[in-house]
């Protein structure tokens, strides 16, 4: 049995309270809010927060990389409302639609989108050409999706987006939606014009039928009873006012023609040679027959001044201004039978007027019986004319008002080639996914804090567990380049690895009262590093000068045998309890005073040996021999026979292994070992990453490593 004395009184829990030596002073965590902590915590975190970061960032780079890259253009159209001139009339040009107002703006942007202007900027741009209709619905439905558009701010300004494949493409889209969006309203006014002219146009060939048939009719009436008339006057009564007016102006001539013969009569029988008559003073002829008489008058004077009576060209000059004045005589003559002829005609006219206007003035009479018939068809053919004319002045407007639309909106600017995609919007993407990382990372970070539950700091075995808190065992990679725990010992025994376990022995030895013979090293599981412990714990208790012997006692294991590299076919523990070989025979000793009682390899070996009585029996053999007995034991969860064990050990130590053995499972095992038989003087943290440590609290005294390993160099 154990013959020390334990730290923990009967009947005392040792998971709820602490056996402290005398001085020492409860802990307490700290109630303040510790900023280091909190750094601690994301620098420890960092990695994983680093690989929910680059995941998130590596689906947001797929994301936006699978994504089909889209252009986005931008055009921008005003709605505008109808100018007045200073009478307050619209001004010539009607407007397409009504003045614009907040949720005409609304409507607008719904049209922008609707199905019925995309098929319009599909024509336009020729995509539907050639195109079945299944094809034709497609593009349509598409140039539908790919077309946005919003208002700016509360102005009447409408932004249009277009998205496609390409910049140019992007432009030419919006361009072409702004211009078809502009032309919207006057190609539903011209459509609306159109029908209505169309009806106006049937409805009008009718009408001007009826009123042809009701004319002809009327002209009909007029032509059989004679009652033709221009000017709202029968031709009678037209052909009676108008003889009269020429009967009066034909007398007037004849009077004039004898009067002029009469006065040319007596002129020549005054004498006058005619150059006085009125008519040869206007006549052409016989003012250039008298400018040339002149001339050539002049040419004689000229002549007989200077020559004789038989000059030749006196001669010529004399006979050429004879004829002239022949041919002004003739001429006068022309004008005189002229005059006559004149007042001949004019005589004859009168007569014949004279009995016109009796013939017309009989028919008269005639014709006013007729009247009655004629002023009833004159009506209706006034009617049927008035509405014809009604509907015709109708056509013509809406003709002169085709075209003359004025458009409700007008283009502010034009679209521009993008020269960069607008989806996927990379930095954004990337941006975003980082931040999302970040944050998935942070939140993943608190929620393994969370739910962590293995050991890393000296407070959760204290505080967590309930146990004392024996000391670190660093990793050996952090502080040394030797791969070997045993040989790091010997080699370097300087070494914070090495002082890790003379600490571990001193706390030990300061957990008892008494002397700590027997020294039981256990894990709660497996691959702790509960072998590499003890092994390197009786090294070390070896190389201070003490007897030192180490059993290894974990059958299924084996560490130390393998840990040591000792021959498989050296009879070990089995052996001697089966009392094949004596203890002598099966111990293995060390230059360095360590002697090792290993376990040969067998697959046939009963745990039963370990707690039977010729086990008691060598461990009180041992005591006789040697100051310290390192039982390496299996772990307590797994295997039965290390609750067994622990009872002979005047100290045992539980291994855990650092940021891996969760504090359930140390409590279980605890649970397993009886607080009346069981001396579990304390827990040990092995495999410490002296490299991290400073990520875990500050209580431990390996967290000020980096101060102090200049010890160690």
């Amino acid at each position: 049995m154990n013959s020390s004395q334990q730290i923990i009184s009967p009947g005392q829990d040792p998971r709820r309270e602490l056996a402290l030596s005398p001085g020492q002073a409860l802990m307490t965590p700290a109630d303040s809010v510790d900023l280091s902590g909190s750094l601690s915590f994301f620098r420890r975190r960092l990695g994983l927060i680093l690989l929910i970061t680059a995941i998130a960032v590596c689906i947001g780079a797929a994301i936006t990389f699978t994504r089909p890259i889209v252009y986005s253009a931008e055009a921008t159209v005003s709605l505008e409302a109808p100018p007045e001139d200073a009478s307050g009339s619209s001004a010539a040009g009607r407007q397409a639609g009504p003045a614009p107002n907040s949720a005409y703006v609304d409507t607008q942007v719904e049209i922008l989108e609707a199905r019925a202007l995309a098929e319009r900027v599909a024509e336009a741009l020729g995509a539907l050409d050639g195109k079945s209709a299944k094809q034709r619905a497609d593009i349509i439905s598409g140039f539908q999706s790919s077309v946005s558009a919003e208002r700016s701010g509360e102005s009447y300004a409408l932004r249009i987006y277009f998205d496609a494949d390409n910049g140019a493409d992007a432009a030419r889209g919006a361009n072409m939606y702004a211009e078809q969006f502009t032309k919207w309203e006057v190609n539903l006014a011209r459509d609306r014009n159109k029908d209505t002219t169309k009806v106006v146009a049937s409805r009008l060939e009718e009408l001007r039928q009826q009123a042809h048939a009701d004319t002809e009719a009327l002209q009909r009436y007029r032509i059989a009873n004679g009652l033709l008339s221009t000017s709202g006057a029968s031709l009678t009564e037209q052909e009676i006012s108008s003889y009269n007016q020429a009967v009066t102006t034909a007398r007037a001539e004849a009077a004039e023609s004898q009067a002029r013969l009469a006065t040319a009569r007596a002129q020549l029988r005054s004498g006058s040679v005619g150059d006085d008559v009125g008519e040869a003073l206007g006549s052409g002829v016989i003012g250039s027959l008298r400018a040339r008489e002149a001339q050539v008058g002049g040419q004689v004077a000229n002549f007989e001044t200077r020559y004789g009576p038989n000059y030749p060209q006196l001669v010529q000059a004399k006979g050429e201004l004879a004829e002239i004045r022949r041919q002004i005589q003739s001429e006068i003559k022309r004008i005189m039978s002229n005059l006559e002829a004149q007042r001949d005609v004019a005589n004859q006219r009168l007569a014949s007027l004279n009995s016109s206007l009796g013939a017309a003035r009989g028919k008269l009479a005639q014709n006013n019986a007729a009247m009655v018939g004629l002023d009833e068809l004159e009506r209706k053919a006034q009617a049927s004319q008035a509405l014809y004319e009604t509907y015709l002045n109708s056509f013509k407007q809406l003709v002169a008002e085709d075209g003359t639309e004025r458009p409700n909106a007008r283009i502010l600017s034009l679209a521009e080639a993008p020269l960069l995609p607008s989806s996927p919007n990379i930095p954004m993407n990337m941006v975003l996914a980082l931040v999302i990382g970040l944050g998935a990372g942070v939140a993943a970070a608190y929620c393994a804090e969370a739910l962590f539950r293995g050991i890393s700091t000296a407070e959760e075995i204290e505080y967590g567990i309930g146990h004392r808190y024996l000391g670190s065992i660093p990793l050996l990679s952090s502080v040394s380049k030797m791969r070997r725990a045993v040989p790091a010992l010997n080699e370097e025994p300087r070494s914070a690895f090495a002082e890790s376990f003379r600490s571990l022995r001193t706390s030990i030895e300061q957990a008892v009262y008494g002397p700590a013979q027997v020294i039981a090293v256990t894990s709660a599981l497996p691959k702790e590093g509960k072998t590499t412990v003890s092994t390197c714990l009786a090294q070390t208790l070896a190389l201070s000068g003490k007897g030192t012997v180490l059993l290894d006692c974990d059958l299924r294991g084996r560490g130390v045998s393998r840990l040591l590299r000792l021959a498989p076919d050296h009879p070990g523990l089995i052996e001697v309890l089966e009392g094949k070989a004596s203890l002598q025979d099966a111990l293995v000793s060390s230059e360095d005073g360590l002697s090792v009682l290993a376990l040969k390899p067998s697959n046939h070996a009963p745990e039963l040996l370990l707690t039977s009585e010729p086990f008691l029996q060598l461990v009180q053999e041992l005591r006789g021999n040697f100051e310290y007995i390192v039982l390496d034991l299996p772990p307590i969860l797994p295997v039965a026979s290390g609750r067994t064990l622990a009872v002979l050990a005047d100290a045992t130590v539980m291994v855990v292994r650092w940021r891996r053995t969760l504090q359930g499972a140390v409590r279980a095992a605890l649970n397993l070992l009886p607080a009346d038989r069981v001396n579990v003087v304390g827990l040990t943290i092995n495999q410490i990453d002296m490299r991290r440590r400073r990520l875990f609290g500050h209580e431990d005294p390996a967290y000020f490593y980096r101060q102090y390993k200049e010890y160690y160099a």
